[in-house]
């Protein structure tokens, strides 16, 4: 039994995250780089819809990330952002999603080794400062991290 299973139970009521709602302070810079460099597609362009100008990245078939801006938002430079520690996207190759990064001008702010010498991990910070991850797709229940 999975540490899932003894947090919840046997009947799962969750069956996997949907999307990640961030509170961005410029929607156009962040839809930019969400796009740009992460290489997430604009599902839903909420920049003319007013109020909380609510816009959609993901996959083709996927939103994986919901942006709503604040213009007051803070910056903060890869700390606990208004309580998120950091958000993980997983990659199907670590080198080559971490060289286009690389190559985007991407800096990153810690780089996690495996137990084989090789990076399974990194971590960098959007325009806002909150922190994110791209990994090394695993089969593991639990992240090592």
């Amino acid at each position: 039994m999975g540490w899932l299973d003894k947090l919840v139970g046997k009947a799962e009521m969750i069956k996997g995250l949907d999307h990640v709602a961030i509170v961005v302070s410029d929607m156009d810079r962040s839809i930019k780089f969400y796009t740009e460099v992460l290489g997430l597609n604009l599902l839903l362009d909420g920049r003319s819809g007013g109020g909380e100008k609510k816009s959609f990245l993901g996959t083709k078939s996927k939103a994986i990330v919901a942006l709503s801006e604040d213009k007051n938002r803070l910056e903060q430079k890869g700390q606990y952002v208004e309580g998120v520690n950091h958000v993980a996207f997983g990659v199907e190759n670590i080198e080559k999603s971490s060289k286009t990064l690389s190559d985007k001008g991407v800096e990153f702010v810690e780089v996690k080794m495996g137990d084989d010498g090789k990076p399974e991990a990194y971590h960098f910070l959007d325009p806002d400062g909150l922190e994110l991850e791209i990994y090394g797709q695993s089969e593991k229940e639990v992240p090592k991290y």
